[in-house]
């Protein structure tokens, strides 16, 4: 019985932190160039199982007692597309991410293209940084009514004028990212040039969370973490009738 409260609450503390990570996913579906986390699970503490009859006890497999959280994992799938009217606003069709220097002089990446000029006419992702250019320079406007080509060369609205170029990065293995926030991420991996960004102006890149995805996986954890409190209860009920028996006796 003892070992059944051990099976029940791992897994409602797994249940739990499943929870957690998907209503932040739900939290952001509208956040540009967010991508989703989800709880990888595992189970430890294997034992095995006999079947004994007239003959004798005879190995029949192993079963694993506890359910636990292993570890958090980013899903980088590409989010959908979507126009903007803005002309700073950019979205990466291709692989990559956007360079941004931050004010502790940190260099973060990011899919989230909805670009503004500060006050000192610097391209930004608000509230993040300086949005760097090909040299490794914060990229400075003169206008934002400006032109941006798929390979993400900053000119003039008519052409003739050109201002810089977005440094647009990759990296060979995901993994090496560490998230921020939902849409930015730091590494201290060397980033390289990414091979076919395929910038597209005035266009948003989307969270790449599914309502319907979410909403089903939160439904099936809550019915766990139910599932799990109801058995709990009666486990307390059949102790405390044993605690009785054993009493009278």
């Amino acid at each position: 019985m003892f070992q059944g409260y051990y099976d029940l609450v791992s897994n409602m503390i797994t249940q739990n932190r499943n929870m957690n990570i998907i209503s932040n996913n739900i939290s952001n579906v509208s956040t540009p160039g967010y991508k989703k986390d989800r709880l990888m699970q595992s189970t430890f503490r294997e034992e095995l199982i006999y079947r004994y009859d007239r003959d004798g006890k005879t190995p029949v497999g192993t079963v694993s007692r506890i359910n636990t959280a292993d570890e958090r994992v980013t899903d980088y799938e590409k989010g959908g597309l979507r126009e903007s009217a803005s002309a700073l606003n950019v979205a990466l069709a291709g692989n990559g991410f956007f360079a941004i220097q931050t004010e502790d002089n940190g260099v973060v990446y990011t899919r989230d293209g909805s670009f503004n000029l500060d006050d000192q006419r610097y391209l930004v992702l608000q509230g993040v940084g300086r949005v760097l250019g090909a040299g490794g320079q914060p990229i400075q406007l003169p206008t934002d009514r400006i032109g941006i080509d798929q390979q993400g060369n900053i000119t003039s609205e008519d052409g003739f004028q050109r201002y810089g170029s977005l440094q647009i990065v990759d990296f060979a293995d995901y993994a090496q990212l560490t998230k921020i926030t939902g849409d930015v991420f730091r590494t201290a991996a060397a980033p390289q040039a990414a091979t076919d960004p395929q910038v597209r102006q005035r266009m948003v890149e989307s969270s790449n969370v599914s309502m319907a995805e979410e909403m089903t996986q939160m439904i099936s954890g809550q019915r766990s973490l139910q599932s799990a409190a109801q058995i709990l209860k009666i486990y307390d009920q059949l102790e405390g009738k044993l605690v009785v028996l054993g009493s009278v006796t």
